[in-house]
């Protein structure tokens, strides 16, 4: 399991960038022909924006109540 990561943002945006960053960075350090790509990060300077692409790998269960539960599955070390 992945260690929590501290982040040092003050908004809900600038950490949710900090944590796509350091599940990149994650990925990146896995040996290339098992390296997954589930996260993408782009940066638009001239728009001012940044592009958070995250694909999770998860199971699916029904809940007591007929609900789709979705459980993300734990996929880098």
């Amino acid at each position: 399991m992945a260690a929590a990561v501290q982040t040092t943002a003050t908004t809900l945006e600038g950490q949710l960038f900090e944590v796509a960053n350091r599940v990149q960075l994650a990925e990146l350090s896995q040996p290339a022909d098992a390296r997954p790509n589930n996260v993408q990060v782009a940066l638009d300077p001239e728009g001012g924006t940044v592009s958070i692409t995250f694909s999770a790998p998860a199971s699916f269960t029904i809940g007591a109540a007929g609900q789709l539960v979705a459980t993300p599955v734990a996929y880098l070390p």
